[in-house]
């Protein structure tokens, strides 16, 4: 069972242990073998600590990492921000730059330190087009060219490390849906309730977290950030809530109501409920993403709010928020055992009201196992 969290955990809490890293750095060198690749290069900050091991991330100043094909490491960054040998990850190679250095000629050395002065170096989606056009400058004879999935085929399964350290972090942010009914009350805004939600997080030796409280209207636009809006009787309240621990997230959405609130919330509250049922009890191996995502949209048609809803029913999670598999229509992706996604359905009516619930859901070789379940979805007597 995840252990409990406590305030020694705090302060690295996009580290993730060495054993993970390792996990996901073993993979590379077989696959890059099998791509005919010579290096990748990873730059999302996702990926610096899935390979790397580093909380740094790009910025004005350049950091990367590069893998070659027999699983030699380099860590490239400013010199000032360099870590220090105990703060390394094992096997990493720091090449540091200094401020009035070119950073991109950087990476051309460590490429030649690892042997790559020529050949073909995958590159992860998420680095920036400047940076792309300016390394393509520097490395004279070598082809970048787009990570043809290596990344994502090694982060999309969990291993069983991994699926502990979400359900760790699922733990963590489910602990915000405690002491949120002691502090919704008529005249709080919804920027006052996050700051008050994260306050007794901290209290209680939890990370703070990410959250968008949303009231009434305001909750008809799904990513609202939360605002000066004060909460009203008859008011329904939607509360998205983002908690990283060891690296990884938890993600939840509960909707409360103030009073009581009109039949037409409490009829979409209910289709909710439904098409979040209806979407777990369609989770398992092999079925499609889309499939899944039908699932719950059909429930939600045929109570007559089929137009309001209007995203994705869930996304995977891990080391982003937001990551593959995508359960959306037009995915013909099929689930896998140790996939973890959230499986969030909504209702949004504008200018009233918006109704969402989120639980992150692990795919097990025999079915799925909701990782939150112990955060009750009946939140508010308005709607038992």
């Amino acid at each position: 069972m995840p252990k409990p969290i406590g305030p020694a955990d705090l302060p690295n809490a996009s580290v993730i242990p060495d054993a993970l890293i390792a996990e996901h750095r073993g993979d590379v060198p077989e696959a890059l073998e099998r791509q005919h690749l010579d290096a990748l290069l990873v730059f999302a900050p996702s990926n610096l600590r899935a390979f790397i091991g580093t909380p740094l991330q790009p910025s004005d100043r350049l950091v990367c990492g590069l893998i070659d094909r027999t699983g030699r490491v380099a860590l490239i960054c400013p010199a000032f921000e360099a870590p220090t040998d105990r703060e390394l990850v094992d096997g990493v190679t720091v090449f540091a730059w200094p401020e009035h250095a070119d950073p991109y000629a950087t990476v051309a050395a460590a490429l030649r330190s690892l042997g790559v002065d020529r050949g073909t170096v995958a590159v992860d989606d998420f680095m920036w087009i400047g940076a792309l056009e300016r390394l393509r400058e520097a490395v004279d004879g070598i082809t970048l060219k787009r990570d043809p999935g290596i990344i994502e085929a090694i982060r999309i399964v969990k291993s069983p490390a991994e699926l502990e350290a979400i359900e760790r972090a699922v733990k963590v942010t489910g602990s915000v849906y405690d002491v949120l009914p002691g502090l919704i009350r008529a005249g709080v805004s919804e920027a006052d309730l996050l700051w008050g939600a994260n306050h007794e997080m901290r209290k209680r030796g939890h990370p703070t977290g990410q959250g968008l409280f949303q009231f009434g209207p305001n909750a008809a636009v799904p990513h609202r950030p939360s605002g000066s809006r004060r909460l009203q009787d008859g008011d329904l309240i939607v509360c998205d809530f983002v908690v990283q621990v060891g690296g990884y997230f938890g993600d939840l959405t509960r909707t409360y109501a103030l009073g009581t609130p009109p039949d037409r919330a409490r009829r979409a509250y209910d289709a909710v409920r439904r098409a979040r049922r209806a979407a777990i009890q369609a989770l398992r191996p092999g079925v499609t993403c889309e499939s899944v995502d039908a699932a719950a949209r059909r429930v939600i048609e045929a109570a007559g709010f089929g137009d309001c809803f209007v995203h994705r029913l869930g996304h995977g999670i891990g080391l982003d928020i937001h990551e593959p598999p995508y359960l959306v229509e037009g995915s013909r992706r099929a689930l896998e055992a140790g996939m973890v996604v959230t499986v969030e359905p909504g209702v949004y009516i504008p200018g009233q009201f918006g109704v969402r619930i989120e639980d992150v859901v692990a795919i097990t070789p025999d079915g799925c196992r909701v990782l939150s379940a112990s955060v009750p979805t009946d939140v508010s007597t308005a709607f038992v």
